[in-house]
């Protein structure tokens, strides 16, 4: 009992105090805010079991759908009990001698069908669960965890056990206090035009709101703030809403019967890196998880006669000439920047608008507003080049960002009158121009054509920010959590530094899952990362309609992140390729042109990946024109924009994957030839491709059972069958983690990893074997593009949901046991850092063959040196050595010949080395194998690491010796943090490299949980 009272301690700590504050949107702005987060009540009763059944001759329900299982049955009274069995089973109809199972919306569409007979399971009332802590913002699995009613979810395979939370209808209860004035307030709101909003900032999965018993409206989208006026509901009917001074009732009440129409993230319920679960919505088929209210709610107040702030929409437009060359300070063009503010209006009035820019410009003038919601009213503020500092990528200079400040006052009043009582809001901004690069720029005369043209063209794809061509290197970031009320701003924002950390200068915000929390965009605007960001919508259940709730999803979503210097490119979806008149048109005629009308400052793009436009958008750059938006059709156009190809996991039965084991070719060593490279020249951007993979023991252990401490559990495999998401019986936990890491871990490390075994020994080894396998092919599909000319190198993906299999470089990252805040580094992410991402990088083919390629638009001035390293004695040949003196890039590439005749591939490893003139620091250092690691005759190492002193920037120093050579060292802690570097060539007798903590160093947890690995360990 002590155990399980401290597993509730940390959860309630761990999952509870989290910086709401952090995940909290920009509030509509009134003359008062309250929130309602914290603890709510939350209630539900259980269906009792059944006490009889209705049968109705030749009936049907849902005819022609799929239904959601079945089962052999003698009769219909056998029908009728395997029904009442299923909590997700409102009726059954028998036919020829088997049971069809029918949910609850199946069965609001009956019809007549001879010889059928439907079976509908009589129940009386069961037992009712409370949860007195209910938490929002939130969601009821992680309340169900907190309150102890289940365990971990993604434990084993507790994420399959949905009978608590997938069924029925949960009440979530919160009691708000009004004062004499609040009532006051909402009854104004017709004569005085004063109100009390409700707002939702968002709700996921299908909810009815009621005040006071009255049903104030329906939730049916996750990605949608709903706003609820208490006066327009007590002045509506004359049944109208009673509010009264002291308490009153908020409900939302969840019902699973409700239809989203797939308006939630669609990873939820599985993907091939996320927990698969057993339910699913009627009308769409999509896989569900939880539910719950996953952001903020408040009330805001309007005195009589004024108005609440909605959104601030700021769209930063530069005035200058089409660049080609890096802006230099104070020299380029200027910008003028356009905001709109969209105010709720309770009854027609006036009053003043200000809007003051942190560089010095502001503007005044008085407004009419009509009455309701989106009301707008806009200005425009200069902002000239002598005024301000630019905003640049990572990598390419500071963050400039300003405040922008948007004040109303009611009446006739200056703003800058004290004795008024303006309402005001801030938005941070920063002053780029991103041009999306489709054409040859650096012909004159294609800018003079393009320049009057609507159609992008087919010679490449890349950025220009501020006129500087951008080498974009980065990954696919999916959500960080299955469960919203496990998000935790600190996770968010470490997550992005990360990336910062790793060389990267681009995310893409994936189509399959959620419009990310505040933080990370704040993140992102503050530390350079450029947001290539999806719609959100993937295909399977969750496809776009032309609805009033989905036109206004778009319109909120690009309003609410329409300040973020970060987000440069808006596209509408994940791998739809949008063509005109089939069903894929709907992404330009009605996604992105809702997109394009509420934001003319951005590049716009069909999809990720597309083939451009014909009409629509500026040639130069792809801003909107404002015209339609129109795809070219067929096959004819070169492709610029590719996804893949993707490494799977396979050769054991799983959910994802081939179940046999199928080789494949390791790409070691690589084979490049020289091409000609630079902007100039034709080019491709690549937004997706990737390798599969586990995580580390540390994070994977804690949510498997020990005797499941094995890449197989131990235990034979699940009978999977069904392709890209197999259906699987059994009970095998390993089989439902995604992909399976046979076929990588052999490729690399050959047969002797005794895969069948388990053990925290074996376990650690098949992981660290699975992981460096993943960064091997991915380090070899890197360094084959970088030869070539790419200038978009965007990996699939980033970060992982769950703590086990994905296609992340970041472990799981939510403050969970064995976790790392924001998430651990795998080995790959520690290869971006050391020389995949770097600005200037090298690397050799098999054959000698070898390039320096400068990526950065700016010169590099410095030299390379290669060498190969005996593994018997670590004796150093020298290859080569020289000075560079390379242009400003992208894409400038320097070829090396050398002759690698008399390099061992199984006795030696190469190492090449950049040095920069201006730092004297080794900017890029990449140990090139020349085979796989398990063909290596390397001698084992003794490696052992000592923890030093903090240092004065907070670091700490590790001290690595070993006696032999050792390659791939990777050093693991459950201290969050990271290693520099880590999975790194050590030669006797060693050297320093640091931790980095991630926030307060925990000096304990880092010594007592230190290990170290190499290649050699496991030989």
């Amino acid at each position: 009992m002590a155990a399980v009272t401290a597993l509730l301690a940390f959860l309630a700590c761990s999952l509870l105090a989290v910086d709401g504050a952090g995940l909290r949107d920009n509030p509509i702005t009134g003359d008062a805010v309250q929130y309602l987060d914290g603890t709510w009540t939350a209630e539900h009763e259980l269906a009792g079991p059944p006490s009889g059944c209705r049968f109705l001759e030749n009936t049907d329900y849902n005819n022609g759908e799929v239904a959601h299982g079945s089962a052999a049955a003698n009769d219909k009274h056998d029908c009728c009990t395997l029904c009442g069995e299923r909590p997700d089973c409102a009726a059954g109809v028998f036919s020829d001698n088997k049971c069809w199972f029918k949910t609850s919306y199946d069965v609001t569409k009956p019809s007549t069908q001879p010889g059928r007979i439907a079976c509908t399971p009589q129940r009386g009332p069961g037992e009712k669960i409370t949860l007195d802590s209910a938490w929002v913002p939130g969601d009821l699995i992680t309340d169900l965890e907190v309150a102890g009613k289940i365990g971990d979810p993604l434990y084993e395979l507790n994420f399959k056990s949905a009978t608590l939370w997938a069924f029925g209808v949960w009440n979530y209860t919160k009691t708000v206090t009004f004062s004499e004035q609040d009532v006051k307030n909402i009854a104004g709101y017709s004569l005085a035009g004063s109100d009390i909003v409700l707002v939702f900032d968002g709700i996921k999965m299908g909810a009815r709101i009621f005040f006071n018993g009255k049903m104030l409206g329906l939730a049916n989208d996750q990605f949608l703030r709903y706003n609820f006026s208490l006066g327009q509901a007590v002045a509506g009917a004359e049944d109208g809403l009673e509010v009264v001074v002291g308490e009153n009732t908020v409900v939302v009440s969840f019902d699973a019967d409700i239809d989203t129409g797939g308006r939630f993230m669609a990873c939820t319920g599985g993907w091939d890196w996320a927990p698969y679960t057993t339910t699913f919505e009627s009308s769409t088929g999509s896989a569900t998880f939880t539910r719950g209210i996953w952001k903020s709610v408040y009330l805001v107040t309007v005195d009589p006669g004024s108005a609440a702030i909605e959104h601030v929409v700021p769209q930063i437009m530069y005035t200058g000439q089409y660049p080609t060359e890096p802006f230099q300070p104070k020299e380029h063009g200027d910008f003028a920047v356009d905001v709109i503010v969209k105010f709720y209006v309770p009854q027609a009035t006036g009053g003043v608008l200000r809007v003051q820019g942190e560089w010095g410009s502001s503007v005044e003038k008085q407004i009419t507003l009509p009455a309701g919601s989106g009301v707008s009213a806009s200005v425009t503020l200069p902002a000239s080049a002598k005024d301000i500092d630019l905003w640049w990528p990572a990598g390419l200079g500071a963050q400039a960002l300003y405040a922008l400040t948007v004040s109303y006052t009611p009446g006739r009043a200056a703003a800058s009158d004290h004795a008024a009582t303006p309402i005001t809001t801030t938005r941070q901004v920063g002053f780029r121009y991103v041009a999306l690069v489709t054409g040859n720029d650096t012909d004159p005369n294609y800018v003079k054509n393009a320049s009057t043209s609507q159609t992008t063209g087919s010679f490449g794809m890349f950025f220009r920010v501020n006129g500087a061509a951008i080498f974009s290197r980065g990954a696919n970031m999916i959500p960080m959590e299955e469960l919203e009320g496990r998000f935790n701003a600190e996770a968010y924002a470490r997550l992005v530094q990360s990336a910062v950390d790793g060389r990267m200068n681009m995310l893409r915000v994936w189509g399959g899952g959620i419009f990310l929390p505040d933080v990370w965009y704040d993140e992102c605007d503050r530390l350079g990362i450029m947001v290539y960001h999806d719609m959100q919508y993937a295909q399977n259940g969750h496809s776009p309609a032309a609805t009033p709730t989905q036109d206004a999803e778009l319109r909120h979503q690009v309003r609410r992140l329409s300040h973020h210097a970060s987000i440069v490119i808006w596209d509408g979806c994940n791998e739809c390729r949008v063509i005109i008149g089939t069903p894929t048109g709907i992404y330009a005629t009605f996604v992105m042109t809702v997109v394009a009308e509420e934001d003319k400052s951005r590049p716009v793009w069909p999809s990720c990946p597309a083939l451009g436009w014909t009409t629509g958008v500026h040639a130069l750059d792809a801003t909107p024109t404002g015209d339609n938006l129109t795809t070219p059709g067929g096959s004819g156009r070169g492709q610029i924009e590719t996804h893949g190809p993707y490494q799977h996991g396979g050769g054991f039965p799983s959910v994802n994957g081939d179940n046999k084991l199928v080789p494949f070719s390791s790409n070691i060593p690589i084979h490049v030839s020289r091409q000609t490279t630079g902007v100039a020249a034709k080019n491709v951007f690549a937004s997706e491709f990737g390798c599969s993979v586990f995580s580390s023991f540390e994070s994977m252990s804690p949510t498997l059972k020990p005797d499941h401490w094995g890449v197989h559990a131990g235990m034979p495999g699940d009978n999977c069958s069904g392709g890209f998401h197999a259906h699987c019986e059994g009970n095998n936990p390993m089989s439902d983690r995604n992909y399976a890491c046979d076929n990588i871990i052999q490729v690399y490390f050959g047969t002797d990893d005794k895969l069948d075994s388990v053990g925290e020994a074996i376990f650690k080894q098949q992981l660290y074997h699975c992981m460096l396998g993943q960064a091997l092919e991915i380090k070899s599909n890197i360094e084959t593009r970088r030869s070539t000319n790419q200038f978009g190198i965007v990996v699939w993906q980033f970060n992982e949901i769950w703590p086990t299999g994905g296609w992340g470089s970041i472990e799981y990252g939510t403050p969970r046991p064995g976790q790392v805040i924001g998430g651990r580094w795998k080995p790959l992410q520690h290869f971006y850092r050391q020389s995949l991402f770097t600005d200037v990088t090298m690397a050799c083919g098999g054959d000698g063959l070898c390039y320096v390629k400068n990526d950065i638009a700016r010169p590099f001035s410095g030299s390379v040196e290669i060498q190969a390293i005996a593994f018997a004695n670590a004796q150093t040949t020298d290859l080569h050595q020289e000075s560079l003196s390379l242009p400003a890039g992208p894409g400038i590439a320097h070829w090396i010949q050398l002759d690698f005749s008399k390099v061992d591939p199984e006795e030696q490893v190469i190492v090449g080395r950049i040095t920069s003139t201006a730092s004297n620091e080794v900017v890029c250092e990449n140990v090139i194998p020349l085979t796989e690691p398990y063909k290596m005759k390397l001698l084992k190492a003794n490696v052992t690491v000592t923890v030093g002193e903090k240092q004065i920037d907070g670091s700490v120093m590790i001290h690595v010796k070993t006696d032999n050579v050792a390659l791939y060292v990777t050093l693991t802690t459950l201290a969050a943090g990271r290693f520099s570097p880590n999975a790194f060539l050590a030669m006797q007798p060693g050297f320093g490299i640091y931790f980095v903590p991630f926030g307060d160093l925990d000096m304990a947890l880092l010594k007592s949980s230190l290990r170290v690995e190499d290649v050699s360990l496991y030989m």
